[in-house]
Formats: C-alpha cells, sequence, structure tokens
C-alpha cells in the first residue's frame, strides 16, 4: 500500500439511492464491505445529517451517558477535583465520588465549592461516602461563540487591571485580577467540554451554534486567551509583592508597551493580519530595548519587573497565535464561496 492510501474497508464506497414501493428509499451496501464494518443481516444502522453530509453508524451515538466513578480513597481534594475536572472536560454527563469520608470537613467542603462552580453541573446528591455530579445544562442553551466572547472581555480586562495595579502599586486591584483568573479557567473549561463533546457526538456541536471546525479553532483561541489570563495574573502577582508604585520614569513605559501587546489582541480579533504584525514586531522591539535598559539599571525588586517583562512578551505571542487562527477562518470562508 503506496503512502496516502487507506485500506479498503476504510474507503467510501458510492451507492445509488432507490425506490422501494411508494414511500420507501433502499441503499444497498457490498457483502463484503459491509461484513468489514460488522454489519450483518438485520442489523440496525443510524443516519445523522450533519452540515453538507450524512453521517451513518452502526451504533446511535450516545454521547458521554455512562456514568463515571472518581475513588477518592486516600487522595486529597486537590487529586480528587483533578480527576473531576478532568471528566467534566471530556463531556461526561454524571460522576460520581466514592470514599469521601476519608476527606476532613475543610477538604470536603473545599472540593464541593470547586464543583459547585464548573459551568453547567450541579452536585445532585451527597451523603458522607459519595457525592454525583450531573449535567444540568441542555447544549441547546449554549453558544460557544458567545462563551468565546465573554472569555475575551473578561481576560482583555484582567490584563489592563493587572498593568495598572503593578504601575500604581494596587495590591487590592492585583487581587481582584488573581480572584478572576478562576472565572477565566471555568469558561475555558467549558469550551473544552463543549469540543470534546462535540466531536463524539454530531448533534451536540449543531445545538452549540458552529460546527466542528470552527469549533476547534475556537478552543484554539480559548486556550491562548486563558493563557493571557495567567500573564495577568503572574503581572497582578507580581504587584502585590512590590513595595510601592513603580518609579515614575517607568510607569508610562510599562502602561505603554502593555497597550502595545494589548493591541496586537484586539487586532488579531479583528482579523487585520498585517496590523498584528506590524504590532507584535514594535511589541517585541519595545520589550526587548526596555529590558535592556533594565538590566544597566540597578532596579529595586528588579526581578519583579522581569516578570513584567516576560509575561508581555508571552502575551505578543498569544496575540499572534490568535491572528493565526482568525485567518485560517477567513481562508475556509474564501474557499467555501
Amino acid at each position: 500500500m503506496s503512502n496516502g492510501e487507506h485500506p479498503a474497508e476504510y474507503e467510501p464506497v458510492e451507492r445509488k439511492v432507490q425506490l422501494a414501493g411508494n414511500s420507501t428509499f433502499v441503499v444497498s451496501l457490498p457483502k463484503e464491505w459491509a461484513r468489514a464494518q460488522d454489519l450483518e443481516s438485520g442489523a440496525s444502522m443510524y443516519l445523522y445529517p450533519h452540515e453538507d453530509r450524512l453521517i451513518a453508524a452502526a451504533e446511535t451515538v450516545t454521547g458521554r451517558t455512562q456514568p463515571v466513578t472518581v475513588d477518592a480513597a486516600g487522595l486529597d481534594d486537590e487529586t480528587v477535583l483533578r480527576r473531576v475536572e478532568a471528566a467534566y472536560v471530556e463531556g461526561c454527563d454524571r460522576i460520581t465520588i466514592t470514599d469521601l469520608e476519608g476527606l476532613e470537613p475543610d477538604s470536603r467542603r473545599r472540593l464541593e465549592r470547586s464543583i459547585g462552580r464548573l459551568v453547567g453541573v450541579a452536585i445532585q446528591t451527597a451523603t458522607d461516602e459519595t457525592m454525583t455530579v450531573t449535567n444540568v445544562l441542555d447544549a441547546s442553551e449554549v453558544s460557544l461563540p458567545q462563551t468565546l466572547a465573554q472569555i475575551r472581555q473578561l481576560t482583555l480586562e484582567m490584563y489592563e487591571d493587572a498593568i495598572e495595579s503593578f504601575c500604581r502599586g494596587d495590591a487590592d486591584l492585583a487581587r481582584r485580577v488573581i480572584d478572576r483568573d478562576d472565572d477565566v479557567d471555568r469558561l475555558f473549561a467549558f469550551v473544552s467540554r463543549g469540543v470534546y463533546r462535540g466531536l463524539e457526538d454530531v448533534r451536540e456541536i449543531n445545538h452549540l451554534e458552529t460546527d466542528r471546525t470552527s469549533a476547534f479553532r475556537e478552543y484554539r483561541v480559548a486556550d491562548e486567551l486563558e493563557r493571557i489570563a495567567d500573564d495577568a495574573t503572574e503581572i497582578a502577582a507580581a504587584a502585590t509583592k512590590r513595595s510601592g508604585p513603580v518609579d515614575d520614569e517607568f510607569v508610562s513605559e510599562i502602561e505603554s508597551i502593555g497597550a502595545q501587546t494589548r493591541s496586537v489582541v484586539e487586532h488579531a480579533f479583528d482579523g487585520e493580519q498585517a496590523r498584528v504584525i506590524e504590532a507584535a514586531a514594535t511589541a517585541r522591539d519595545r520589550i526587548a530595548t526596555f529590558d535592556d535598559r533594565l538590566a544597566k539599571r540597578d532596579v529595586p525588586e528588579g526581578y519583579l519587573y522581569g516578570t513584567v517583562v516576560q509575561r508581555l512578551g508571552q502575551t505578543t505571542e498569544h496575540g499572534l497565535a490568535i491572528a493565526d487562527a482568525t485567518v485560517e477562518s477567513t481562508i475556509e470562508g474564501s474557499q467555501s464561496r
């Protein structure tokens, strides 16, 4: 078999739709091909309309309806939560946690609060030994593009506030930025959950007001935004460690570079590739110049400035990654016309 070729059982077969009687269409399948797909006489098939194609499945698409069990025996609440979150992101509808009696009351409460913040699920039942988390959200009530828009708005607000908190020495504002990072994480997990479910069930992705290609692209963009939120969180964390506001000679420069890196992200969402590249090049040059300037000076708490410089640079790269995804969308749109 040469490169690029597939086994015969994976190749599509072209069949004609025939009319049987006055009310039924019939499609015949080659016997050998059908058996290669584990189809036998009398077997049922399920047909799903999806965009420009018809998907045939030998079994009904059930999605993640099977219950998942997380055994908490010998685990701390953080480990249990990570396992629950993994099942949540994979799209599971029902998650049962067992052997919870080993958790301390404070750990149990932290676990319940964290699970309660996950979007679209709720704790249905809870005893001393077990807890059951179930899906309470109909996919038809959710829009993946709207969720992405929420992440975008929240992330850019965090980023702007983080830079302000560092420059002004505002620890209270910095802590509010850090707290909002959990909101971005929750929304990103929800996007991941929707994409996982859509990959498994063609009906799910239609409910989310998107298609598979767009959903994967929206996941990539959400991932980059989540990383920008992390950058904002680290800048805010640096602000909480400062003994006072930034030296006046650096304030306007940090604010200006911050605005420049933010413009990279904003142009990326506007699909302005040329402006993104230009803004990113300017941001890189200004960050490098500022970093060199800091290196030549004995700046008090200089390592905190270094954190900010590093995060500004990373945000620029995340903006470029968002632009790449947006350009792909533009190309796909032009090819479809």
